[in-house]
């Protein structure tokens, strides 16, 4: 739930550029998982699985948004997050830290 009341305190432009730099910074995520030599490399492919898993879905909801195609709401949107790091707990400092940087780069663009 807290997912979804930090994305209703931002405006609909802010929500969108959100989710671009959501999905630039899983990007980002996914070369860390990737260099991260103390992990096997089986381990670091499921776990580059489940981010890009994620960065599909984070594109499809840019989409949504530009285009309004239909409904798709923070509540649920917050809900697939936990779902894909729940497939792979290894990604939960990835996620947290995409998701968190993200957010705070929109909101301290709106302080400029």
């Amino acid at each position: 739930m807290r997912f979804a009341e930090q994305m209703a305190k931002l405006s609909g432009e802010q929500r969108l550029h959100f989710y671009e730099l959501l999905a630039e910074n899983l990007t980002v995520a996914i070369r860390g998982i990737w260099s991260n030599e103390s992990i096997s490399d089986a381990e670091n492919v499921d776990r580059i699985k489940w981010v890009n898993e994620l960065l599909h879905r984070v594109t499809a909801k840019v989409s949504v948004l530009r285009l309004k195609t239909h409904e798709w709401t923070e509540e649920d949107f917050g809900s697939l997050i936990r779902d894909i790091v729940s497939q792979s707990e290894g990604i939960k400092g990835e996620v947290f830290w995409a998701v968190n940087r993200s957010y705070q780069v929109v909101t301290s663009e709106e302080m400029r």
